[in-house]
């Protein structure tokens, strides 16, 4: 067996077995090679596929951010323009609506101050005026004893018919009155019918109901026939004592009337008009206890000087009581416009107090925006998400305080209004 001879295909089966273990390891290589080539390939297109998605995924976040950004400011301004557009109507509303009531307690007072310095300017030109008057009147006093005894000396020629000489002094008693600057049927009233049927001349009126009674017949017809004529000193005399007989009988007989007692609130006297100056002088020269008889038998002995001058206190006096009565008209209207000021006054602390609480929601309102929100929406333009040509704006608050009236004002008012009632 040692000598057999080999057989040569048995020698060339191993070699064609390397030769083909050889081709198929290159045919491997080369398919090897290959793959790696083509997988090289597919992963620098991958590559280059990922990188696109990476650069468009990078473009989309920048986009959704901004977007997302804008939305949510979008969002936010919306929702922040309506609560303040509700609470710019709300507040409107309110504020009409105060402004109104305000308006509707403004109007009043204002009216009430009005009427308040037209009377104070009434009030003040009726007291410059009455003194003025009074001043006036006094200064022209001789002048009007001068015009008095001259419309007597005119008056004489006329007087000499007994019918005439009757109406002789109630026609100069209302020529007093007229210069008195006293109304008829205000201040006084010409032949009244008292209970009893008797008519007096005139009654003048006073304040708080009181009345004087005036009769002007004066039995002086002999003394006006005679006072023009030449007569001695004998016959003059005799004349001035038979006035003065007349003048105290006539004395005699008013007092007896007791007119005082038909007028309630009327004082015990009556005044005996004597319609001349001269009358009276020459009553007086021949009975000189004649006045002191006139007071006993409750009577008041007037010339028209002395006439005047009553007529014209009295006067004084109305006016001295309109002015009392407008004076307590002022009171009242300032009582009232104190009142009403209160009244405002406490709306008014209401509004403040109203303005002060809006204040208050606005500044805590604000501070929520800023820490909440746009603290966070300010981090999208350090992430670069955002426009870098516009910034969020840093709001103030409101720091104003709403002025509130002190209840020192209106104390002091109301004790000042005190110390004026009370005294």
């Amino acid at each position: 067996m040692e000598n057999e001879i080999i057989s040569p295909d048995l020698i060339l089966d191993p070699l064609s077995l390397g030769m083909g273990a050889v081709a198929g390891f290159l045919l491997a290589a080369l398919l090897f090679a290959g793959w790696v080539f083509s997988l090289a390939r597919h992963k620098a297109a991958l590559e280059a596929r990922i990188e696109a998605e990476r650069a468009g995924m990078e473009n989309n976040f920048k986009a959704l951010a901004q977007e997302t950004l804008k939305s949510n400011a979008a969002d936010f301004l919306t929702l922040a323009q309506e609560k303040m557009a509700q609470t710019h109507l709300h507040s409107v509303h309110d504020f009409d609506k105060r402004q109104k009531a305000i308006s509707d307690l403004v109007l009043p007072v204002s009216k009430t101050l009005e009427q308040m310095q037209d009377k104070l300017h009434g009030l003040e030109k009726e007291r410059v005026g009455a003194y003025s008057e009074l001043r006036e009147h006094l200064k022209i006093m001789a002048e009007d004893q001068t015009r008095l005894r001259a419309e007597t000396a005119r008056l004489t020629g006329a007087l000499r018919n007994p019918a005439a000489q009757g109406k002789w002094g109630e026609f100069v008693l209302e020529g007093l009155l007229e210069k008195a600057s006293l109304i008829k049927g205000q201040h006084y009233d010409t032949q009244t019918r008292l209970s009893d049927g008797r008519r007096p001349d005139v009654i003048i009126h006073l304040q708080d109901g009181f009345n004087i009674v005036v009769d002007a017949k004066t039995p002086i017809n002999e003394f006006v026939d005679k006072m023009d004529m030449d007569l001695t000193s004998e016959e003059a005399a005799a004349v001035e004592q038979r006035l003065a007989g007349q003048v105290r009988s006539h004395v005699r007989q008013l007092g007896a009337k007791g007119y005082w007692e038909q007028l309630d609130g009327s004082p015990d006297f009556v005044v005996l008009f004597l319609p001349s100056e001269q009358a009276f002088s020459a009553a007086l020269r021949a009975d000189p206890s004649l006045v002191d008889f006139a007071a006993e038998n409750q009577v008041v002995i007037a010339s028209p000087t002395l006439m005047l001058s009553l007529l014209r206190v009295v006067g004084l006096s109305w006016r001295q009581v309109k002015m009392a009565k407008n004076a307590r008209n002022i009171a009242e209207l300032g009582a009232e416009l104190y009142d009403r000021i209160a009244v405002f006054s406490g709306h008014m602390e209401k509004v403040g107090k109203g303005m002060e609480s809006a204040m208050g929601a606005y500044n805590k309102a604000l501070s929520s925006l800023e820490s909440r929100v746009l603290v966070s929406a300010r981090k999208f333009k350090d992430m670069k998400a955002a426009s870098d040509t516009k910034d969020i704006v840093q709001i103030a608050p409101l720091e104003s305080a709403v002025k509130t009236l002190s209840a020192k004002d209106l104390s002091g008012a109301e004790e000042e209004r005190q110390e004026e009632k009370y005294g």
